[in-house]
């Protein structure tokens, strides 16, 4: 039982010690969702997970690098870089251990915790729970600005592609564990990696097939890890030269989406038709609008897509007995589950937080107050009018955030964090039940906004470390070399 969390300790001590690696093994480790990084037993049955000490360990690392904890800070306080976020995540900790008190007794919630996980709605009061939520928000914060401060760094763009191949090899390695291995009699092994102290949903079936979770807790989070990591590595997959872009990025894109479909996980079919639609949207703005090294591709692209769309609906069509199951499975999780009794159990929870929030007068009843169904009804509930609209404004200064196109690798993973930040949230907005925004989404912030701010450092109160790596094209490289001459 303790031998995986021995290998993680030694692993998780050397990488931070080195100081390289660190970050592909927070984002390997994404994939683990039930693996605690202390056995819960040892801390009151509360779950910390491997993931969550591995980005930890990335902020703490930046913290220890020489002038890094002034650029952090510096980041954190201004308003053009994560100075909203911070704003956010003070409004919502301060709440936390107000406004239950404040309101308690004349609001009736679901709460994160007991009565019987939730099941029916009780009187507002302070809980473990507000705690637990502020550590996540406050955790979410801190890899935010450490991911900011590495923008500062050279190699940075190098380390966040990597770190996202590993977030891939992860979703993929933990999603055919569970595929093959329970079907293998390796259950028992896999329950190794299963030490959080929440239900698993390892057993749900869908018309006699089982769902594939990986090493989550349930197929919708499994599902919402691959198509964000599978979104990512998509539509970033410029930033990565042809070769690796073909060896590497495709292939694993491709298992990573793979693995949502079998998920059969409702709320990751919407992200993952989303995903699709902003994919399309995508090529053809790269057919019109990219360079002409860079066009070829794109059509080849285009062209591949059509010819997999064609097959797949050829199959669906020709073939009678896989026509049949598939219209099953999407009559099972699409049109009855809106009838099934846990979808409108979790209506209820979202329209008892609707309830709460207007009877707070729109000041929220605190973060870890309330279970909802819907990620941006929590948030309105939780941290009220004002919080609501400070995250709204953090995530709109993320998509203004902007990057000349001739920063080539910067710009494509900006790009690709942004649409990768809409797949998220469409998850989140069909299953979110937190506050809790989660480091997928800290971490492509502080990309996004790093990336923006280090090509204008000198307008800025802190001062770039290095300048931005430039991927030029073949044009402009040439005829950089003709102007030298």
């Amino acid at each position: 039982m303790f031998v995986p969390l021995i290998v993680l300790v030694i692993l998780g001590v050397l990488f931070f010690l080195s100081g390289r690696g660190l970050l592909n093994f927070a984002f390997f480790l994404m994939s683990f969702g039930t693996l605690a990084a202390v056995p819960p037993e040892f801390i009151g049955g509360t779950t910390v997970l491997a993931s969550s000490a591995a980005f930890m360990l990335v902020a703490a690392r930046q913290f220890m690098v020489k002038d890094q904890p002034q650029t952090i800070i510096a980041g954190l306080i201004d308003y053009r870089a994560l100075a909203p976020l911070t704003i956010f995540t003070i409004i919502a900790v301060v709440g936390a251990f107000t406004l239950p008190r404040a309101f308690g007794e004349n609001v009736m919630v679901f709460p994160m915790r007991g009565a019987e996980e939730g099941s029916f709605a009780v009187p507002l009061a302070p809980s473990s729970s507000n705690f637990n939520q502020s550590i996540n928000l406050i955790a979410n914060l801190m890899v935010a600005g450490a991911i900011f401060g590495m923008s500062r760094i050279s190699g940075f763009t190098s380390k966040i592609k990597d770190a996202l191949i590993w977030g891939g090899v992860g979703v993929v390695l933990t999603g055919f564990a569970d595929l093959i291995g329970s079907n293998i009699g390796l259950t028992p092994v896999l329950e190794i990696f299963r030490t959080a102290s929440y239900k698993m949903m390892d057993d749900a079936e869908i018309n006699g097939v089982r769902r594939v979770i990986g090493m989550m807790s349930e197929a919708s989070s499994f599902g919402a890890l691959a198509v964000t990591i599978g979104g990512a590595l998509l539509f970033s997959r410029y930033a990565y030269s042809r070769t690796k872009r073909f060896l590497v990025v495709y292939p694993l894109a491709t298992m990573c989406l793979l693995f949502v479909v079998i998920s059969t996980s409702s709320s990751a079919y919407g992200a993952l038709g989303v995903l699709g639609l902003m994919h399309i949207v995508d090529l053809a703005w790269r057919a019109i609008f990219t360079s002409p090294d860079q066009r070829g591709e794109v059509i080849l692209e285009i062209i591949g897509a059509v010819i997999f769309a064609v097959l797949v609906l050829a199959v669906v069509l020709g073939w009678e007995a896989g026509r049949d199951q598939a219209k099953a499975f999407l009559d099972e999780i699409i049109l009855n589950k809106q009838l099934s009794g846990s979808a409108r159990e979790r209506n209820s929870w979202t329209a008892q937080g609707l309830e709460a929030f207007k009877a707070t007068y729109g000041i929220g009843v605190g973060v870890g107050s309330v279970r909802t169904s819907n990620f941006f009804v929590n948030i309105l509930a939780s941290t009220g009018i004002v919080g609501a609209i400070i995250f709204a404004g953090t995530i709109g200064r993320t998509f203004a955030a902007r990057i000349p196109s001739r920063y080539r690798a910067a710009f494509e993973l900006s790009h690709g964090m942004k649409l990768t930040i809409v797949g998220t949230f469409v998850s989140l907005f069909f299953a979110g039940t937190t506050p809790d925004y989660g480091f997928n989404i800290a971490t492509a912030i502080g990309i996004c906004i790093g990336l923006a701010t280090r090509t204008v450092a000198s307008q800025f109160n802190f001062e770039s470390k290095a300048t931005p790596e430039i991927q030029e094209t073949e044009p402009v490289k040439i005829r950089r070399k003709v102007e030298r001459l």
